[in-house]
């Protein structure tokens, strides 16, 4: 575990979320704090979490061991807090509080403040993938390297080519509906585009992955899963208050789809046409020995 190696995992989660109190009993949250750990190393690779727990231990790599810890703790005050809202007694649940000083807050106020937990974990997470980039195990891992297979290689191209916010917490999300789009385009183009060398005919070959990636994306994932900001924020945009979240959803796809469809069509016509150019300026023509000429 990536907390309590002097038995002040308390104190060590204080100081990463600001939220759990330090002189709490580390022992009620350390079963949460290796569940959400062994989470967040499914996701990044096993291996990689591995090598952050042992530079704990060993007092190294301090920077990419705060960010973990960031990451993990903020998942992990939200489950505890939402598991101790209430009190869990032999005779059931209870609410405890000072009459005089205190009151239960309202649902809306615990919704928001587990939004803002929520969206702090996205956060490390974010800083946490970034400072992954340059680690050597998370290079050996299966996820850096189909990464690296993908015509949009980080969060800042899907957004360049996407035009919709995208974190690298989402990103690594979609790597595998990015690979699917891409395996589709590429069977449009003919090709791979990794071989393409013209600029405009790689630009629309990306677009058309990166928005048939998020089109994927949004209609296999649930809503709650998104960070705000990203795409969730762009759904409700065109829900409207007589419309279900699933059909706004089903709009967002088909948009996306069409987008994606554009740009393969003018990936196509560039292809094509770089294919005409070709032919038409080629200097020399093919060898012929039955059909010899120069000009005077």
């Amino acid at each position: 575990m990536i907390f309590n190696k002097d038995g002040h995992g308390a104190e060590e989660l204080r100081q990463a979320t600001s939220s759990y109190y330090a002189n709490a009993d580390f022992d009620k949250i350390s079963g949460i704090v290796e569940t959400v750990q062994n989470e967040v190393g499914l996701q990044i690779g096993l291996p990689v979490m591995d090598s952050i727990d042992t530079a704990y231990q060993n007092g190294t790599d301090a920077e990419l061991v705060k960010a973990a810890q960031r990451c993990v703790g903020y998942m992990s005050v939200l489950r505890y807090f939402r598991l101790n809202d209430i009190s869990h007694e032999t005779d059931g649940r209870k609410v405890k509080m000072d009459s005089d000083n205190e009151r239960r807050p309202f649902e809306w106020q615990l919704e928001r403040d587990d939004q803002m937990h929520l969206q702090e974990y996205y956060n490390a997470f974010d800083r946490l993938v970034l400072l992954l980039q340059d680690n050597q195990t998370f290079k050996e891992g299966e996820l850096y390297k189909r990464q690296q297979q993908l015509c949009i290689t980080n969060a800042g191209v899907l957004e360049w080519v996407t035009g919709i916010e995208a974190t690298p917490y989402l990103y690594m999300r979609m790597v595998p509906f990015l690979h699917m789009a891409q395996m589709k385009v590429e069977e449009r183009l003919g090709s791979a585009i990794a071989d393409i060398t013209d600029e405009a005919l790689k630009f629309l070959a990306q677009a058309a992955t990166g928005n048939r990636g998020v089109a994927l994306f949004v209609q296999r994932t649930e809503m709650r899963l998104l960070p705000s900001g990203a795409f969730r924020e762009a759904v409700k945009s065109g829900a409207g208050s007589k419309r279900s979240t699933t059909e706004a959803l089903h709009d967002f796809y088909q948009h996306m789809m069409e987008v994606s469809e554009n740009y393969v069509k003018d990936m196509q016509c560039r292809r094509d046409a770089l294919a005409d150019d070709h032919q038409a300026h080629l200097v020399i023509p093919a060898n012929d020995k039955d059909n010899k000429f120069f000009i005077v």
